[in-house]
């Protein structure tokens, strides 16, 4: 994807008056106060003109968000759309940037499988159907029941399906994507049977319950104090678990497909992109070709794996840490999925998958 430069659009000169550029709340919030402080003093050196201030999403200029919020930004109602394309920029007809990427991971407490003799991770579904079967109902800290999985798939976690339930159909081989105009109400084969197999974890007692009320902040925690022994998680979620439970011992690796093989994975990434409410668009793209053009630093903020699909090589970050290096061996290895959130019939997926998943999941333990 080809960027042009913003000088060409704005160039630098100290005699105009400076112009306030409005950015949303969550390129703080995302990449934290001294990261977005230095990145935006730096941009306002150089470009002495524009001063950068932030302001709610629905009035800024510059908007950042991740997967969750992808579908409803790009697909907003006609005639108001809440991006705009940046095709007057790019070479590539687009509403938005990916700035850092996160790969589907596979969390597994170390402690947990070793006490019930397992040495490694599960890498097919029959060693994690074994797996779970040890563990659940075992003693961990205290005595506390443990169970083998956990989804969090509360309706108020917009990145439950695309965390929970994405990566298992991907590693089974699917795809997602919008239903056949000519089968109404059909899934891919491979989504279905991962509902199956689902299914037959609750049916034997192996998910922990909750499914439909827990979000994944709050699997995160029940993962950190022991109660889960294994979950499929973004690669964004290692410095938060570290942070969490500093004395938890856990590994990760890919998640587990039905047989053994080249592993496929999805890529979760963050976003920014211009809005539809913006009136100074070339002045808005001067600081989201400046960020762009910041990636690294960004991804080493969030100690990002991969950081960027684009990334020939790991940094500094990643080499220097062994569950980042970890990651980034499981990425290497993995065949990337393409998939680009918001696309035409999505939603459907998903409120498809959701009904399938709720049918599944309810019948009695």
């Amino acid at each position: 994807m080809a960027i042009i430069a913003a000088s060409q659009f704005f160039p630098k000169t100290k005699k105009a008056k400076p112009v306030n550029i409005f950015i949303s709340p969550q390129f703080e919030v995302l990449f934290g106060i001294d990261t977005s402080g230095e990145l935006i003093r730096e941009f306002e050196e150089n470009y002495p003109n524009l001063r950068i201030q932030t302001a709610a999403q629905e009035t800024a200029d510059i908007i950042f968000f991740d997967d969750g919020e992808f579908a409803g930004l790009v697909n907003a109602a006609e005639g108001d759309p809440a991006l705009v394309s940046l095709s007057p920029y790019i070479d590539t007809e687009t509403r938005a940037i990916p700035l850092v990427s996160f790969a589907d991971l596979f969390f597994y407490n170390i402690d947990i499988l070793k006490a019930v003799n397992r040495d490694r991770p599960p890498k097919t579904r029959a060693e994690f159907l074994a797996a779970a079967r040890a563990v659940s109902g075992s003693g961990a800290r205290s005595g506390a029941r443990v169970y083998g999985l956990a989804l969090g798939l509360s309706q108020a976690d917009p990145l439950a399906l695309r965390r929970d339930i994405y990566p298992w159909i991907w590693a089974n081989g699917g795809d997602i994507h919008p239903p056949d105009t000519g089968g109404a109400g059909a899934l891919p084969r491979a989504a279905a049977d991962i509902i199956t197999f689902l299914g037959q974890l609750n049916r034997e007692g192996l998910l922990a319950p909750g499914t439909f009320e827990k979000t994944g902040a709050q699997r995160l925690e029940e993962f950190a104090r022991g109660e889960i022994a294994m979950m499929a998680a973004s690669a964004r979620v290692i410095p938060f678990l570290q942070a969490l439970e500093p004395g938890i011992n856990f590994g990760i690796t890919a998640i587990p497909a039905a047989a053994q093989g080249t592993n496929r994975l999805g890529l979760s990434e963050i976003y920014a992109g211009i809005s539809g409410a913006c009136t100074l668009p070339d002045e808005a793209w001067a600081f989201l070709a400046f960020i762009t053009e910041k990636k690294e630093t960004l991804a080493a903020a969030l100690g990002a794996v991969p950081g960027s699909l684009s990334g020939a090589f790991p940094g500094s970050y990643i080499t220097e840490s062994p569950l980042y290096s970890k990651a980034w061996d499981i990425f290497e290895a993995a065949d990337i999925v393409e998939h680009t959130p918001g696309q035409p019939g999505g939603e459907e997926i998903d409120r498809m998958l959701r009904e399938k998943l709720s049918e599944a999941l309810s019948v009695p333990r």
